[in-house]
């Protein structure tokens, strides 16, 4: 997650990648003289991240827990398609939510956006922009939990498409907690952020705290909000594909719990949890082959039996070889784990031909963790 202040007088609406350029950062300026200066000279400037996907690598589902959710053992990793997200000051306490979608209009639509009109289950973009949005949860409950009534406009530039098991809303909520500590107090509290982030989703926490030292790559439990991160400086490359149907995270759960009862009964016995210990392994000796071999989702059953896209993309992956291909999440997305740079290219380049798929190509987010951005956060004007 890259964050930079900038105090436009009308707020840039084209954003280049943002990189820190060594000046004052944003501990030393919560921390020099007064507290309550340092929060002002903060509320007065916009904030920007720029905030990556992830993909499960391995998911497990353990169990249903008492609070109804379910017990997950998975190991994620950020990629690099990106949403952008900027907080900008009010001087009153309404929070308002711009979402900009300009730039997800031809980001990977190959020519499926020319035959939008025929898939009528697409929702990859219908993105709110009111208080359903988890943006806007997250900044709810962090000025409930700091006791303030600051108000904010956020801007949320959408590149990662919706309803594809790659956790962009998540990862967007947790870039907004980070910006808005800093914007509305001038600190930033990884506990009380981590605090919120568990009670908004199962994804929330690997952003914040899934970094390893040199990329976003972590063992979760629990809901999601366990985060162990596994080291590795591996880079790996990917082809991810959304097809124009969303899978509901909701409705999969629920076929899967329909599936293991009928296993169940017809077997007798629960199902066996597999381990991540062996890709983890491959992870940390940075063995690329070997992490192909160990991707593992456990909803792909119940998610290919309610969208007929993810056996049909897993059907076309198989014919290039990758080292291999795997559901993210409760899907819809699928991806494929290439060799090369090249290969990841040329295997793209050839699922574009289709028009019927959003292709991308992506790597290993590599950045400095959430706190070390933070301590690089520009206060230049």
């Amino acid at each position: 997650m890259i964050v930079e202040a900038f105090t436009p007088a009308i707020p840039d609406r084209s954003m280049p990648h943002p990189q820190s350029d060594g000046g004052a950062t944003a501990g030393q300026a919560a921390n020099a003289g007064n507290p309550s200066s340092s929060s002002s000279s903060l509320s007065t400037c916009s904030l920007r991240a720029r905030v990556p996907c992830k993909i499960n690598l391995f998911l497990e589902v353990l169990g249903t827990r008492l609070d109804g959710y379910h017990d997950l053992d998975t190991v994620m990793m950020a990629v690099s398609l990106c949403d952008d997200l900027e907080i900008h000051p009010r001087l009153d306490s309404e929070i308002s939510l711009q979402v900009d979608l300009s730039e997800a209009s031809h980001l990977g639509e190959g020519l499926l956006g020319g035959h939008r009109s025929a898939w009528s289950g697409d929702n990859a973009w219908k993105i709110p922009s009111d208080r359903s949005n988890l943006v806007c949860k997250a900044l709810e409950m962090l000025r409930q939990r700091l006791g303030i009534d600051r108000g904010a406009d956020v801007v949320l530039r959408k590149r990662i498409p919706s309803q594809a098991g790659l956790g962009g809303g998540s990862a967007d909520a947790a870039a907004a907690l980070v910006l808005a500590s800093l914007h509305w107090t001038g600190l930033w509290e990884p506990t009380v952020a981590c605090e919120i982030a568990s009670n908004l989703g199962s994804d929330l926490n690997f952003f914040l705290e899934g970094h390893n030292g040199v990329a976003y790559i972590a063992r979760c439990s629990g809901r999601g909000e366990r985060v162990q991160p596994i080291a590795s400086n591996l880079k790996l490359w990917f082809v991810l594909v959304h097809p124009p149907q969303g899978c509901d995270t909701g409705a999969i759960f629920r076929k899967l719990k329909e599936t293991d009862q009928q296993a169940y009964d017809a077997t007798g016995s629960s199902t066996n949890h597999r381990s991540p210990e062996s890709l983890m392994s491959f992870l940390s000796a940075e063995d690329a082959v070997g992490i192909g071999a160990e991707l593992y989702n456990r909803l792909e059953k119940p998610a290919a039996s309610s969208n007929e896209w993810i056996e049909r993309t897993a059907s076309r992956f198989d014919r290039y070889n990758p080292l291999g291909h795997c559901l993210s999440g409760s899907g819809s997305t699928r991806f494929c784990l290439c060799r090369t740079h090249e290969e990841a290219e040329k295997i793209a380049s050839e699922l574009r031909s289709f028009r019927d798929m959003r292709v991308y190509t992506a790597s290993t987010w590599s950045s400095p963790s959430i706190f070390a951005q933070t301590e690089r956060l520009n206060l230049g004007s």
